[in-house]
């Protein structure tokens, strides 16, 4: 780890504050708060500027460069102004001046404003404490399973939890594999996407591998298991003549992490339209207990209706509290994120996402799974990886995804 560090703006490219639409935010590569350094980046926002009162996870140093800010009952800060704020401290709303303003943040904690619903309390509260909508606010379902009532709930909410999908000695199976695999390597799996702003969205501290069914050959069975194949099946259905694999991913988020940027998954393809029936599901596999504190998933239930800038207010949260071997299925359409990993110890779990057939996967199975590896899955498994066509000819569509103008499959078969 270093000991030092320069932030400066050389070869750093701005991208829109995705928290509020406007103005530019520029992150630095060393400042991600990654190897026990802290959250650095530059903030530039237009004049008459206005964000609503809100709080963050952490302490937060502001360094002003450019400009005003005016923060209600507070004060206003200028080129050369210092300001610190306390964890928890909610303020504002703050609007920039005539001129916009500019200013560094520092903070050793997740900088993601968190807006306050009621406006009264000085001292907001972290989000593992937020309130939710009962014990974890998603329709719960055990064995034996009602796929017509959790087929509603998903389509309708937007998620539900699953009690027991997987027996405790497949759990222990599955963990016992992923050790063997990630144990040789502490930098194994963390970001590493080119792009800063994208890094700092999958986590610093978070552990993240595709390709599963070439490295941790148990998995196979899980992102073929038939009740959830069967399940994107059905909720695709009408969007899509057949689904593939979009991602089949470890995530172990590690102790300290931050909680995740709120986001939808479809948000991987600019411009797609919500509808009824989604383009996406996910099921999220727990392979340790999610609680409160080491970071269950923040769900938002109905946000897939939502007009498109509206983030969820703190009492719209659900958490997907579980037991290993519980699984959450949620549209990838709904708005979520990882919770803060406040335990002393990483949260580990398997998601598997299934899109249309016709949209080209976050996950490219063709090179993280081998040709040789690909030729030994039984064929469900191919086909969710690729190595079968989208066949709309029937719903009076076309055909994607050929090969030599056929079937994918014979790009497998032996010369």
């Amino acid at each position: 780890m270093k000991n030092a560090a320069k932030f400066n703006l050389e070869g750093v490219e701005p991208f829109v504050d995705p928290t509020t639409g406007s103005g530019n935010i520029f992150l630095m590569p060393e400042g991600m708060g990654s190897d026990g350094k802290p959250f650095v980046f530059l903030v530039e926002d237009p004049p008459h500027k206005t964000r609503p009162r809100h709080y963050h996870h952490g302490d937060v140093v502001y360094v002003y460069t450019k400009g005003e800010h005016h923060i209600e009952g507070e004060a206003v800060y200028r080129a050369g102004d210092i300001r610190w704020t306390r964890a928890g401290h909610a303020y504002g709303p703050e609007t920039t001046g005539p001129d916009g303003g500019s200013w560094w943040v520092i903070s050793y904690s997740d900088p993601l404003p968190v807006n306050v619903v009621d406006g009264g309390n000085d001292v907001a509260v972290p989000m593992s404490a937020l309130p939710v909508r009962s014990a974890h606010g998603l329709p719960t379902f055990v064995r034996p399973y009602d796929w017509n009532a959790i087929d509603r709930a998903v389509a309708d909410e937007g998620g539900a939890i699953v009690v027991g999908l997987l027996s405790q000695e497949e759990v222990e199976a599955l963990n016992s594999e992923i050790d063997g695999y990630i144990s040789g390597d502490s930098k194994l799996g963390l970001p590493r996407s080119g792009s800063p702003a994208y890094d700092a969205f999958l986590g610093s501290r978070t552990v993240r591998l595709h390709g599963l069914a070439e490295k941790t050959p148990s998995t196979r069975l899980l992102i073929a298991h038939p009740d959830l194949v069967a399940w994107a099946e059905r909720l695709i259905g009408s969007n899509a003549a057949s689904i593939l694999l979009n991602a089949g991913e470890l995530i172990q988020i590690g102790p300290g992490e931050p909680a995740q940027y709120l986001h939808r998954d479809t948000d991987s393809w600019l411009s797609l339209p919500r509808t009824d029936a989604p383009v996406l599901v996910n099921a999220i596999v727990a392979l340790d207990p999610f609680t409160l504190v080491n970071g269950a998933t923040y769900i938002a239930p109905g946000s897939w209706r939502w007009e498109n800038g509206r983030q969820p207010q703190s009492d719209e949260f659900a958490r997907a509290v579980m037991n290993a071997g519980d699984a959450v299925l949620f549209r990838g359409d709904l708005i979520h994120g990882g919770g803060e990993n406040a335990s002393d110890a990483p949260r580990r779990a398997i998601s598997i996402s299934y899109c249309a057939g016709w949209l080209r996967p976050v996950e490219n199975s063709f090179l993280n799974i081998s040709k040789e590896t690909a030729r030994t899955l039984e064929p469900r498994l191919q086909a969710l990886l690729g190595y079968a066509p989208h066949d709309a000819v029937a719903k009076r569509g076309g055909m994607t995804g050929l090969f030599e103008n056929g079937d994918p499959a014979k790009a497998l078969e032996r010369l």
